[in-house]
């Protein structure tokens, strides 16, 4: 089936960073024609057995372009699309390009990634990913309770940037619109920190590293077996009973520490002490076989040299293999429907690149949520439907007009419905909303939504060409196994790849979730183009164990390379630098050790602190965050999309069941 909705596209590589190489990779698996200028260090004609998964992104489909001697405007002109970083530059190729800039054609995109943004230039353009990931907030949240910020050793912040990167391009492609997209990667990274923006106010700077702890819930953290380490996940209080009913310990549910999640994560010593007495007699692999079947999201902590044995992984299809290399599949996987009907072409006066698209959302937590906050931002009339009192995340804390600060930064901008889906009555209205839709979008575990009476046959019998978004943790045919950020970081090695290696540890915030969304919403957008071609329906499948093999897949091979970093404390905190220092001064702060290690011909960065992060210049210029009010005219904190182009910047939060009027009203 034809899954290229970007063919005839021409793309151009204007830089050599990774993450300009990633996003032409993931056009290119789109069917987009993409072309890299050769550089030092790439100055080659053809790869045919790439040495290591970084030289395979970098040249997998593309084909090189010669810049030429003159005429340099004619040829910008012949790329539909152009990924660069804007920036000062001496380079004769920078200073041609930039003078093309104010001739840029009409329907062209012109994407720049670059660490802060066009105009800053406080960091150098080719900054590490761990000075990125000590300026953006994830060594802030990563660590070990009381102990040092820990930096992931593969460029997380180059490869997170290029997804998001093309999900903007695509919104510009599909908009048919002349674009200059401004992405900064500090606010890609600092953009995941929506978990804990609204815990600031309450919560201590050292609580927010935590292993592989979550600062909502418990039991939730990786736990020692008899042979190694397994991750266990715990986010509502079924989850707890039935926890305390396989370990024989069904007396801790009248013990009134534990009653609720909050009461669980206040009290998480003692939860950490029931669980560990259990898991510590048994094997990593008898503790996930008894957890499965009860629904528990558990699983390994793999090292990542392992992650490419794993029968899971392997059974999933997410790890591929080509002239002995592993690396993963491609994590926007679209099939066509074989039906499609014919498209009412509204005329809509658009200003964002998505209005007029409908979706229907059938989501809870991060992963679903997300995508339909991007593609809310980007125009999109999504409708969320939630069960009766709302989905679960509404209930976390802190708490902001009945509306946890968490639930905010997923949901706003979405219209509300409250319904009970086990209502037949109830059922119909829904049918009727999708019938006039454009996209569905769920993140269930494969099955749910078909028991619900919303699954693929389901709904394309009823509206074939509509886009049929899918987010599980391992994709629609893989093992239908539970599965939370969490899980999904240790299961794929991302945990081996913080600290020291003995004692697994994750990035503090939800980035499986959070970049499965990304996917998600990208995966949409290309499905919505080539829909535009065949007039067929869509079908996007998205892993979570896709998404976070994007990132890992880098240390799977003996032949890759880790990223390295050095950890060196100051007066008043830390910072991070690519080269060991003997005998650094005792007595500087952040800002002096920074100066003295440029003194030395050494990069280096502060370790910002989450307030630090959020209230840092440049993505204060970028606006990045701004307050939302929601019920009882009470404010909350939420962080504005990084897509380095116009938005839709929600004012309100919708009240759970604000638009239950929908459900009557003649479509």
């Amino acid at each position: 089936m034809d899954n290229k909705p970007l063919r005839g596209i021409q793309v151009l590589e204007l830089s050599n960073h990774l993450s300009v190489a990633a996003c032409g990779f993931l056009l290119s698996e789109l069917g987009a024609h993409v072309s890299y200028l050769s550089h030092p260090g790439m100055d080659i004609t053809h790869i045919q057995e790439p040495s290591n998964v970084e030289t395979r992104i970098r040249t997998h489909g593309k084909t090189i372009a010669r810049f030429p001697e003159k005429n340099a405007d004619d040829f910008f002109k012949s790329f539909r699309v152009i990924i660069t970083s804007i920036q000062d530059s001496s380079d004769n190729q920078s200073r041609l390009f930039n003078a093309y800039l104010p001739h840029q054609m009409d329907n062209q995109v012109i994407c720049s990634i670059s660490p802060q943004g066009i105009g800053w230039p406080g960091l150098s353009d080719q900054a590490s990913d761990v000075l990125m990931q000590a300026m953006s907030g994830l060594m802030a949240v990563s660590g070990l309770p009381s102990s040092k910020p820990e930096f992931a050793r593969v460029p997380i912040a180059q490869m997170s940037a290029a997804v998001i990167s093309a999900l903007s391009i695509m919104a510009s492609v599909f908009a048919d619109a002349k674009q200059l997209i401004d992405l900064s990667v500090m606010e890609i990274m600092a953009d995941q920190l929506r978990t804990h923006i609204s815990l600031l106010p309450s919560d201590s700077q050292e609580s927010f590293r935590l292993g592989c702890g979550h600062p909502l819930c418990s039991p939730w953290d990786v736990y020692r077996a008899n042979d190694g380490w397994v991750i266990i996940c715990a986010s509502s209080d079924d989850h707890w009973y039935s926890l305390l009913k396989l370990m024989n310990v069904e007396h801790f549910l009248q013990d009134s520490r534990f009653s609720n999640v909050t009461l669980r994560r206040n009290h998480k010593v003692q939860v950490d002490e029931i669980v560990t007495s259990w898991t510590s007699t048994l094997s990593v692999a008898q503790v996930v076989e008894q957890l499965r079947p009860i629904g528990m999201p558990c699983g390994p902590a793999l090292s990542p040299k392992d992650v490419p044995k794993d029968k899971d992984l392997l059974a999933a299809g997410t790890i591929e293999y080509e002239n002995h290399l592993s690396f993963v599949r491609t994590p926007i996987r679209i099939t066509q429907w074989d039906k499609g009907r014919e498209l009412k072409q509204v005329p809509v006066k658009k200003i964002l690149p998505l209005e007029g698209i409908k979706v229907i959302e059938f989501t809870a937590y991060a992963a679903g949520p997300m995508a339909g906050y991007l593609l809310a931002s980007l125009g999109a009339e999504v409708i969320k439907i939630e069960p009766p009192k709302g989905e679960e995340g509404r209930k976390f804390k802190p708490q902001f007009g009945g509306a946890s600060g968490y639930f905010i930064n997923y949901n706003a901008g979405k219209k509300s419905i409250e319904v009970n889906l086990q209502d037949a009555d109830n059922k119909k209205k829904v049918n009727q909303l999708i019938d006039s839709a454009d996209v569905v979008l769920h993140n269930m575990r494969p099955g749910a939504m078909d028991k619900l009476g919303f699954g693929i046959q389901d709904v394309m019998k009823l509206n074939p060409s509509l886009i049929y978004c899918a987010i599980s943790g391992y994709g629609s045919d893989g093992p239908k196994l539970a599965a939370l950020d969490t899980v999904i970081q240790g299961h794929l090695g991302l945990t081996g790849l913080l600290g020291d290696g003995h004692h697994p540890v994750r990035i503090g915030y939800s980035i499986a979730d959070q970049l499965s969304g990304h996917y998600a919403a990208a995966g949409v957008i290309a499905a919505l183009i080539n829909r535009r071609h065949s007039q067929k329906g869509q079908v996007v499948d998205i892993a979570m164990s896709d998404a976070i093999g994007w990132l890992t897949q880098l240390t799977w091979n003996e032949s890759d390379a880790l990223s390295s970093g050095f950890q060196i404390e100051a007066t008043d905190g830390w910072v991070v630098s690519h080269r060991q220092v003997d005998n650094s001064p005792k007595d500087f702060n952040r800002q002096e050790l920074v100066q003295y290690l440029k003194t030395l011909g050494i990069e280096a960065a502060p370790v910002l602190e989450i307030d630090e992060v959020i209230h840092h210049q440049s993505l204060n210029a970028r606006g990045f965050y701004y307050q939302i009010k929601t019920h009882n005219d009470e404010l909350a904190d939420l962080i504005s999309p990084p897509l380095g182009q116009a938005v839709f910047q929600p004012e309100i939060l919708f009240a759970l069941g604000s638009h239950n009027y929908l459900l009557n009203t003649s479509i």
